[in-house]
Parts: C-alpha cells; structure tokens; sequence
C-alpha cells in the first residue's frame, strides 16, 4: 500500500511539472524578467548550455507562431549536438565570442557577432564553442501548424547567414507614422518567404536617437523586438510604455500593436524576427 501511495504522488508531480497549461505571454520582458534555465548535454553535446528564456515553448499555445526566446550561453568546449528539426524551425543568432556551426548537410562554419543560422524542419543542426570567450546567442524556436513538411524538407533552403553577406534595407517612417530612417540588415525578408515557412524575417535594425517605429499593428504574423544595445520606449497594443535596454524581448502577435523609439544617446540595436503560424489564421 505504501508503494502504490509513493507511485500515486510521484506520478501527480510529474503530471504537474510536464503538463503546464499554455501561458499568454505580455508583449515585453525587461532583462531583470528573463527566466533563468540550463540544459545538460543538449541534443548528444557535452556541458551546459545557460538560457535566459522570455517564454519557453513549454507554455506555448498551438496558435502561437513563436515558441520560444531566449539568450543563451555556452563555455569554452561545450557543445550542442547536431540534431534534426522534424516539424519547427530553429534559429540561432550569434551576438559574441567565437564557435562553430554544423548544418544538416555537415558543413562546417565558422561563426562569430552577426552571423546568422536556421534549420527548417527536415534540416539538422549543431553549435560548439571552441572559442576562450563564452559564445553567446540568441535562440529562437518557431512553427507553422498549417506547413507542407513535404514539400518545405524537399527545398528547405539556406542555413547559413554571415554578418558580411548580409543585405542592406532601410525604411523611412516605419510603422507607417514612424521619424527617422531604420537602418537593416537582412538575412532573409518576407517577401521571399513561401507558405510553408514559419519564420518569414531575420534583421539586424538600428535606430538612430530620436528615430522610431510608428505605433503599428499585426494582423497576419508575430513581430518580436530583441534589444542588443542601447535604450529605448516600446509601447504595447495598450499604449503602456516601457524603458528597454540590452536584453529587454518585445513581441506583437496577431490582433496586437507595438512602437519603439530611441530615446537614449546612442543607436538603439536590435533584432527584428517576424513569424508566421497559418494553420491557426495567424
């Protein structure tokens, strides 16, 4: 009796820790918000990888276009496996210290600030720092509900990015009542996105002081905002402000609007990643 009560509680727990419901995530997480999480030899790879997550895709809801977010670490020597992407798509963004990326068809390159990476679903990938300095790197996990995985794993694309490679787009009055320029820098665009693919848009943005988004809104896809430097205001669907600095995450999902200014003294970076889900209107 008493081992059948032990089981009774260990499995209650279990249902508990694995079976979270879905969370609506907000639309901005500051750096003192980011949850903190590391993962043991992830994928087959050796060391520990450090995360600090704005939301997981543990909690994420089936009509969520993006999972997950997060800023992650990795030491002189630990590794990622390479492994396969069988229905999301991955995408790693170096922001510093030196490593080594593994695509599906196991080439290797060389990584370091600005490169880009993706695996589509069908693709495989793989990181290693063999660098002295921690590599550091921004992961974000997405999914297209309504994707021909056929179709997608038979041309799935380019994985690979380098900083020097990639292409100038700059727009003025951004958001439609935007002021200044927005300078970008592009791997991929959506225009060139088919269907299948869940992340449409990769860009590397900077505004100058004084420059800004226009308060704009989503009706189609999701828009996040990943600030790498500088200080600026985002301002949600509500018109709420926020002061947002280095590692503050900002997202609009369909339905919702945002806007964000520089109004700090120097350029405000940041990563600009739009994601589709069709399978659920989005």
């Amino acid at each position: 009796m008493k081992n059948i009560f032990v089981a009774a509680i260990i499995l209650a727990v279990m249902a508990t820790c694995t079976y979270a419901d879905p969370t609506k995530h907000a639309q901005c997480y500051t750096a003192s918000e980011l949850a903190e999480l590391d993962k043991e030899d992830v994928a087959g790879g050796k060391g520990t990888l450090h995360g600090l997550f704005a939301f997981t895709r543990d909690n994420a809801f089936d009509d969520d276009a993006i999972k997950e977010i997060g800023f992650m670490t990795l030491k002189h020597g630990s590794f990622i496996g390479l492994h396969a992407h069988k229905d999301n798509e991955d995408a790693y963004l170096i922001l510093s210290g030196t490593g080594v990326f593994t695509d599906g068809d196991g080439n290797a390159y060389v990584v370091g600030p600005g490169d880009m990476t993706i695996a589509r679903p069908g693709q495989s990938h793989g990181l290693a720092n063999l660098g002295k300095e921690d590599l550091v790197f921004l992961d974000i996990i997405a999914k297209n509900g309504a994707a021909n995985l056929e179709a997608i794993t038979s041309n799935p694309g380019q994985q690979f990015f380098p900083a020097e490679k990639l292409f100038d787009l700059n727009k003025e009055k951004a958001g439609g009542t935007g002021e200044g320029v927005l300078y970008g820098k592009f791997a991929f665009r959506r225009e060139q996105a088919t269907n299948d693919q869940a992340i449409k848009e990769i860009g590397l943005m900077t505004l100058k002081p004084g420059a800004s988004i226009g308060l704009h809104g989503h009706d189609a896809n999701e828009d996040t905002y990943i600030i790498l430097s500088g200080e600026g205001t985002f301002t949600d669907g509500n018109g709420d402000e926020y002061i947002v600095g280095p590692q503050s995450v900002t997202i609009a999902v369909a339905g919702e609007s945002h806007g964000l200014k520089n109004t700090g003294n120097t350029d405000l970076v940041f990563i600009d990643l739009i994601a589709q889900n069709h399978a659920l209107n989005k």
